[in-house]
Parts: structure tokens; sequence; C-alpha cells
């Protein structure tokens, strides 16, 4: 650790001796009140990365047992949360999808369909971005396509619109696709889960395509749109697409055979749990022989697995202490009873977060505020709220540290930090009024309202 980190981990542990001390505020028990500590604490972790985030996971986790908040046992039984496990068999499921090698075909003819004039391989690159982080982790599809990109781009002038829009339009597509399955992210499935020990209330697979994809199809011509205007691409430019193999491979076949079948029986089998089926899949991938353990202990980031249990968790402790129902109405105060005008700071906030600290953590922390407004104002569906800050949760798109896709295409040297603000002032605003836009038109045809 260097000086930065111990400044600030000494911070973050200075605010949880502050809420210690000072008096329990009134209609707020000292439980919540320290849960409230235990919230600006874990941001404070979460923001500065004082520590791995994985270990902040962990540390979130336990800090609670230590002050007398909740036992161990309550704890550790709810790492064990199926979110968890959907997690770990939704991250096998893609070690598969990339050690076969599949994902390059499918790209490669994707970039091929759109041919290789600028404006319509940008759209291309778009995309297969969106497309394969409905079905895997969208900063393991950046860096799977990364190679596949960058050789398409390596016989463009250096410093030209291409470069930058190509590397900008991969990074932003991969944000795009990520919220439209349960498949695409962690914070997808995290959410479902948040809302089903809240609530009691229980999404499945295919209703959570029906709340969020219609988001993804709106934002990916929206991100084309943005990207062409303001780095127009060199029309005399001839892109070019790295080949593939004519005939799949067996691994190939194996893995497509398995993603499909795992995709219907998620979508069309509803007396199954959406966890049991991933981790089903999980499984076909070492019975088919296409994965060894030792490409999962690769491959799966452990680390992120650790942050949710920890954010899990965090969220419990402020909705059991009262602490979240504390926070809303307190915030009621100040924003109002308008359950129009509260989702849409819910909306802005989560994107402002987000572009600060990691996606995960952003969600974990606006969710129980979130919920805790939905108790309390009248009209405020907790559904609506939830699935809406778990959707601004994964579009992080004006600053470099915002994604881990940001940091992956920037390495690259295509474009600068200013490029990328340029267009995500943009992409911000779009993401803001599509998510809220959505939210009030399509979700209330569907009944959600």
């Amino acid at each position: 650790m260097n000086r930065k980190n111990y400044i600030s981990l000494i911070f973050a542990l200075s605010v949880l001796i502050v809420f210690y001390f000072i008096p329990t505020p009134s209609g707020l028990s000292y439980a919540g009140k320290m849960m409230i500590g235990v919230l600006i604490f874990g941001a404070i972790l979460f923001v500065t990365e004082a520590i791995p985030l994985g270990m902040a996971g962990l540390t979130v986790m336990i800090v609670p047992v230590i002050l007398g908040i909740t036992d161990s046992t309550t704890v550790f039984h709810l790492f064990g949360n199926k979110a968890v496990f959907f997690l770990i068999g939704a991250f096998i499921i893609a070690a598969g999808f990339q050690k076969s090698g599949l994902h390059k075909r499918v790209a490669v003819k994707i970039i091929n369909h759109f041919g290789n004039r600028p404006s319509k391989y940008l759209f291309g690159i778009i995309v297969i971005g969106a497309s394969l982080s409905l079905v895997m982790s969208q900063h393991g599809v950046v860096a799977l396509l990364l190679p596949i990109v960058a050789y398409s781009l390596m016989y463009t002038p250096p410093n030209s619109n291409i470069r930058k829009g190509g590397m900008i339009a991969l990074t932003y597509g991969c944000s795009v696709g990520s919220i439209g399955t349960l498949l695409g992210c962690g914070r997808n499935p995290y959410t479902v889960a948040f809302l089903q020990q809240t609530a009691g209330i229980n999404i499945t697979f295919t209703q959570w395509i029906m709340l969020a994809l219609p988001v993804v199809l709106i934002m990916i011509p929206l991100t084309w749109f943005w990207i062409t205007r303001i780095f127009p691409p060199e029309n005399e430019i001839e892109i070019r697409a790295p080949s593939v193999e004519r005939e799949m491979s067996k691994s190939e076949l194996k893995v497509a055979v398995i993603l499909i079948i795992t995709i219907i029986v998620l979508v069309f089998g509803r007396d199954f749990d959406v966890a049991v089926v991933v981790i089903g899949g999980a499984i076909a991938m070492f019975i088919s022989g296409v994965l060894e353990w030792k490409d999962v202990e690769r491959t799966i980031p452990w680390g992120v697995i650790l942050l949710y249990g920890g954010a899990i968790t965090m969220s419990e402790g402020l909705q059991s202490t009262g602490a979240s129902l504390w926070i809303a109405s307190n915030l009621v105060n100040i924003i109002g009873k308008n359950p129009q005008v509260v989702l849409f700071v819910m909306i802005v906030t989560t994107m402002l977060l987000t572009e600060f600290m990691s996606n995960t953590a952003a969600v974990a922390l606006m969710l129980p505020i979130g919920a805790g407004l939905a108790s309390v104002i009248p009209g405020l569906n907790i559904v609506v709220v939830s699935v809406a800050i778990a959707l601004s949760g994964g579009f992080a798109f004006l600053f470099i540290i915002g994604t881990p896709g940001n940091l992956i295409t920037y390495t690259t040297g295509f474009y600068k930090t200013k490029d990328l603000f340029k267009v995500g002032v943009f992409m911000f605003v779009s993401g803001v009024v599509v998510i809220y836009g959505v939210a009030n038109t399509l979700w209330h045809l569907l009944g959600v309202w």
C-alpha cells in the first residue's frame, strides 16, 4: 500500500469512529446509525480503492459483526446468496466462450457483415460489443475484442477519427449491451436478488430482458450517432478484418450448443431457478471437455465475487436496521415526494457515482436508498426504481476510471481522455433520457408501475 491508500484507509476508519461516538439521531437505532457509518465507510473504500475491491467487500461484510450490529452466522449466510453463485456460473460459461475462440468468429462475421466502410464499421463494432455483452461480462468482451478491433485499425492513420471512434465504440457498445440480460454483468442478478430479499419480488430472465433490452436497442444507434458526429470517420479509409477458419472447431460447436440451450432454458424454463440453470451450463462446459478447472482459476475475478458478497451484506444491514428508511425519509425533505422527480434524481445520481467508483459498488450503495424511498413515496414502485438504478450503474461514459472497459481501450493510445469526455457528455445525457423515458412509457405499458 502506498501513502495515499493509507490516508484513505485511515479516513474511512475515522468515519466509523465518529459515528460510534456521535449521539444517535431521532428515529434511528444504534444499529441503524452504525450501518450508515458502514455505508460511508464502504463508499470511501470503493471510491479510493485504498484496499483491493474484493478485500473491501470482505471488510464491509465483517465490520457490522465487529460493531455488534449483526452476528457472523447471518453475515456468512447472506454471502451464500444465489446471485453470487449465478455470477460464478456466468463467469465459467464466459471462460468456455473465450477458450473456444467462438467470440472471434462471431465478431469477425459481424464486422464483415457491416462492410469495410468506416461509418458502417463503427456501427458493427457497437453491435458486436453489445451483442456479446448480453451473454458474458462486458469487461471480458472488451478484452477479447480489443485485439480484433486493434488489428482492423492497425493500418489507419495515427490520430485519425476512425481510430478514436473505433475504440470508443468498443467500450461504449459493451457498456450498453451489459444491461440487457442477467448474464451481461453482476449488477443485474444482484438487483434481482436484492428485490427478492427486500420485497419478495421475483424477476425472471425474460422479464429482465423485457425491461432492459429496449434501452439497449435505443442506445445502440444513439451511440453510433454521437461517435460519428463528434469524430466523423474518414470515408476514404478501408477497414480490414482478421480472417478465421472456415469450419467451426469441435470446441466452438460444443460451446455454441451449451450457450443456446442455456439461454433457451433461461427464457422459457419458468420453473427453473436462473442460478441453477447457469450453473448447469457451467458444469456442461466441463463435461463436454471444453474447460478444465485451471482455466476457471485463471479467468474468474474472485475479487468481484467477494465485492458482491460484501455489498449484499451491507444492503441487508441497511434494510434490517431501518437505516435505509431513515435516509429515505430525510431525502424526501430535500427532493420532495414527486415519484417522477425522485426517479430522475436516482438515475442521475447513480450515473454520476458510477463514473468515480465500481459500477457494482455504485448500484449496491443506491439500491437500499431507492428501496427506502419507494417505501415512503406513494406511486414510486420499488421494481422501477431498482431496475433503473441497475441500468444506470452500467453507463460510465465520461471518464477513463469509470469502467475497466474504458481503461482497457485507453491503453491502445488510440484516443485521449478528452476524446472520451467529448462523446461521453452526450452519452451521459442520452443515457439519463432513455432510461427515464423507457421507465415512464414501456414499463407503464408492461404493467410494472
